[in-house]
């Protein structure tokens, strides 16, 4: 996907890797200038289009993933350099898989990091989200960007 949007001269600056996320900080750390994590989420968009969204959907699965998200996301707090950047990003509506998300690295991880203003979107407690109403469909689209600060 990356080679077919990115271009070449790009492509250099850019490492993909293929360790579990949640325990990426085990591998790397301080290591990295900015991190997309766009994480795996419960997607309740598609549970309206595909059968086999709709069954692996439960109320519980949100709250399994949520786990998962704030593992990957402190994980990439390590991952990243003092001064770096993270942006997190997932695709539900869910405020559980979202701002809560953020919420409670701010509690585990008080004074380690900053969110930063983005111009897009409907504001959040933190992060914002662009919802297809307003998006001629596209989306949902949540995003937080935040800065290590030690």
């Amino acid at each position: 996907m990356i080679t077919n949007h990115l271009p070449e001269q790009d492509r250099a600056n850019i490492t993909i890797t293929g360790h579990d996320a949640a325990k990426w900080s085990l591998y790397e750390q301080d290591a990295y200038d900015r991190i997309l994590l766009d994480a795996p989420c419960s997607s309740e968009r598609h549970v309206l289009s595909d059968e086999k969204a709709l069954k692996d959907w439960s109320p519980s699965r949100p709250k399994r993933l949520a786990v998962n998200q704030f593992a990957m996301l402190a994980s990439a707090l390590e991952a990243v350099v003092p001064g770096g950047l993270i942006l997190y990003s997932t695709c539900s509506i869910n405020p559980l898989e979202n701002e809560e998300v953020i919420a409670k690295l701010e509690k585990r991880r008080a004074g380690r990091f900053e969110e930063l203003h983005l111009d897009r979107g409907e504001k959040r407690s933190f992060g914002s989200i662009i919802l297809p109403d307003v998006s001629d469909g596209k989306g949902p689209l949540y995003m937080c960007l935040i800065r290590r600060l030690t």
